[in-house]
């Protein structure tokens, strides 16, 4: 039996269960919601980036760095989910669900580096 509690008592044999993997997959699993939450809206954007019908982001006028940065996204995405299963099967579950969030904190700093810095 799970619960939200890190550490319980088992009922049947009188020793504790560990929720550390229960609890460490669904924080891999909703952040990797989140992490293809943003690469669905970020495919709209390169949509209208490469058909020059994109509106906000042609305003924008991504170059160099920048432009490199929104490429790189999909990739970032990817291996961070991959990576994150990768941990969790090796038994290293904080280091996966925070690789798994990688992508969130990744796209939360470069949208306040574009705004403060361009």
């Amino acid at each position: 039996m799970y619960s939200s509690a890190v550490n319980t008592q088992a009922a049947s044999d009188g020793g504790s269960i560990d929720n550390e993997r229960v609890l460490s997959l669904f924080g891999i699993i909703l952040q990797s919601i989140g992490s293809l939450g943003i690469l669905f809206f970020w495919t709209i954007g390169a949509i209208g980036l490469l058909t020059n019908n994109g509106g906000q982001i042609l305003e924008l006028g991504l170059t160099g760095i920048w432009r490199l940065l929104f490429w790189a996204l999909p990739i970032v995405v990817v291996v961070s989910i991959a990576g994150a299963v990768g941990l969790f099967a090796l038994r290293r579950h904080k280091e996966a669900v925070g690789l798994a969030g990688l992508p969130i904190i990744a796209t939360l700093l470069y949208y306040f580096a574009l705004v403060q810095l361009r």
